[in-house]
């Protein structure tokens, strides 16, 4: 049974939509002591890959939950700045979870490069509602937001920094790993679970990335009736998952479908 949920690293072709990836990139994954962590809002992949350029009136919250619970930190958000966009004080030892949450941005395209765009994300709500209203040949039209998470460790991982990570912080659309990616087993296989607005998402298509080999994700899977689905993460180094999805909207004169991104990113043994 486990071999039929498991996910190969398989190459995939490479495309421009890639550039909607979205995630935080701390300067290290890994501090040995409790001590400022720097971190940074990125989008793209391979050359293409630069700062994030949104702006901090767009950005509706972005808060940390560690050792001493969950705190705002969105004041000091400093996006565009030369160096990092936040520098988050931590004075204590333990897993950290950095999450960040976007403001909607509407989008157009021609029909061409959004029909591409869909199928590339696997955006399966999208795609359905267009066959069955017959409009494939209109321009895509939406509203979209982003998430992001991150997880940095630091000192050694305790019992309390292994559950941390395991634990929704939230967000509409979010990525959960079933233990920390640093304390990952011989065959080295993370489990990971989406949830939607709180509630397992099936069907959903995931990619993750080796952000030292970014030009086209490792490999691709789409999650199980439970939300969850498995990758084999062959060989230490640090991820990105990202997952898209997106709602048919009713009523709304500028836009036919919300659309969210959701990343994680971490570093694995």
């Amino acid at each position: 049974m486990r071999k039929l949920w498991l996910v190969g690293l398989v190459a995939v072709i490479a495309s421009p939509v890639l550039a909607h990836d979205f995630w935080i990139q701390p300067l290290q994954f890994r501090f040995a002591s409790p001590q400022p962590v720097p971190l940074a809002m990125y989008v793209g992949h391979g050359s293409s890959r630069t700062r994030w350029g949104g702006r901090a009136e767009n950005v509706v919250q972005f808060r940390s939950t560690g050792p001493d619970g969950t705190v705002d930190r969105t004041a000091g958000l400093r996006l565009g700045a030369t160096g990092m966009d936040a520098l988050v004080p931590v004075s204590r030892a333990g897993a950290y979870v950095f999450a960040l949450q976007s403001g909607s941005v509407f989008s157009q395209l021609p029909f061409l490069r959004f029909n591409d765009y869909v199928a590339a994300e696997g955006i399966t709500p999208i795609a359905r509602a267009r066959i069955e209203q017959r409009s494939e040949r209109t321009d895509g039209r939406e509203i979209y937001s982003r998430r992001a998470k991150s997880i940095v460790q630091v000192g050694s991982v305790d019992p309390a920094s292994a559950a941390r990570v395991t634990r929704p912080v939230g967000l509409s659309l979010e990525i959960i790993p079933a233990r920390h990616p640093l304390l990952l087993g011989p065959d080295r296989i993370l489990v990971t679970q989406v949830l939607f607005n709180g509630r397992p998402l099936p069907g959903a298509l995931v990619k993750i990335t080796d952000l030292a080999r970014d030009a086209v994700p490792a490999a691709t899977g789409r999650t199980r009736y439970d939300g969850k689905v498995a990758f084999r993460l062959k060989r230490s180094s640090e991820w990105q998952m990202n997952v898209v999805w997106a709602v048919r909207l009713s009523g709304n004169q500028r836009a036919d479908f919300s659309t969210t991104f959701s990343s994680l990113s971490f570093a694995s043994n």
